[in-house]
């Protein structure tokens, strides 16, 4: 009950056996996605790469749209000609049926489009060196993901 009391105050806990236990749930929250204590270490690592590369030089937010792709319809396991593909040719609700009944697709399709940016723009050198980028993803209010990035210390623009 003390300890309570303290952390309503947002006072220390003295009770030394209940700050071994906060410190138990703190490390088993902190792989825990979208817990505090996961989003608190996050920020943690956001933190320490500021000071070790210095502010990032953009923030970027990639969302790769999977309702209009034939690539997710394609990893969804759509029979299409992705080269010769219409959008019109499917209607919204058939797309959005076809990766709904398939989330891996979404996943999969997130996944590979986010790690061509990274290593194809980023990487590649369109703006310049990168020497550092801290990366979180988020689920949108539907559930599919997008991705936020600090991007460190372009050189050569």
């Amino acid at each position: 009950m003390e300890a309570a009391a303290q952390a309503e105050k947002h006072q220390s806990i003295t009770d030394p056996a209940i700050q071994e236990l906060l410190k138990g749930v703190a490390r088993v929250g902190s792989t825990a996605s979208g817990s505090d204590e996961r989003k608190s270490y996050m920020l943690a690592q956001l933190k320490s790469s500021i000071v070790h590369f210095g502010c990032p030089a953009i923030f970027l937010t990639i969302n790769p749209h999977e309702r209009y792709s034939p690539i997710a319809l394609f990893y969804a396991g759509e029979e299409i000609d992705i080269k010769k593909f219409q959008p019109k040719w499917y209607s919204l609700a058939h797309r959005l049926k076809t990766t709904l009944n398939n989330p891996l697709a979404v996943v999969e399709y997130f996944h590979n489009m986010v790690r061509a940016i990274i290593e194809n723009v980023l990487k590649e050198g369109m703006f310049g060196e990168v020497s550092h980028y801290y990366a979180t993803i988020e689920y949108q209010g539907r559930g599919t993901p997008h991705t936020h990035l600090a991007v460190h210390h372009f050189q050569n623009i």
